[in-house]
């Protein structure tokens, strides 16, 4: 499997300033493999949550809790596709981004709206844009995915990190960025 991202940036006046095309990317994680094998072979299966600590993702059976969701509500930066200012190189060993932009309209925050997916015949295609109402210039350096689960340890619903990928843009204040993180077999 491959992973792709793109980004297009707007001014304050919804002006296209950049469209990055899209960039190849490689940066599956463990826990991705994690819910893939869960949902083969239909048993609960250890994975590491954003925080570092260990869980355990609930089998695919019976359709009663979330599943690998990468849904994000406006306003939560929990989970979907999400942003950070971080540059460490990035492993299969990550869990969680290495410095996530908080959702906010203050200082070195970004407005979170909805995540989308939108799937096709051999690929899954994530989206989501971020508003800078921050008052400055924001640099967004990395991007990932964090899928929520039910977590059979705790029973309760967790997030985990299943993508993560180096990304430089700079959202103009005022303006905004709509991104796209696509997984192609």
């Amino acid at each position: 499997m491959r992973t792709y991202v793109r980004a297009i940036v707007k001014d304050r006046a919804g002006r296209v300033l950049k469209d990055t095309g899209w960039k190849e990317t490689n940066t599956l994680t463990k826990n991705f493999y994690a819910f893939l094998g869960c949902a083969m072979k239909e048993e609960n299966t250890p994975c590491t949550r954003v925080d570092g600590t260990a869980g355990t993702i609930e089998r695919p059976v019976g359709g009663t809790h979330a599943f690998m969701e990468l849904f994000g509500y406006e306003g939560n930066d929990d989970g979907g596709l999400l942003v950070g200012t971080g540059t460490t190189e990035p492993t299969r060993d990550d869990y969680a981004l290495e410095s996530k932009i908080p959702h906010g309209t203050g200082a070195g925050q970004l407005y979170y709206y909805t995540t989308s997916i939108i799937h096709g015949p051999d690929y899954v295609e994530v989206r989501r844009t971020f508003a800078n109402q921050s008052g400055a210039d924001i640099t967004v350096r990395e991007v990932g995915l964090v899928a929520c689960y039910y977590d059979v340890d705790v029973s309760a619903y967790r997030y985990a990190l299943i993508a993560r990928s180096l990304f430089t843009i700079t959202i103009p204040d005022g303006g905004s960025a709509t991104l796209y993180y696509k997984i192609s077999g």
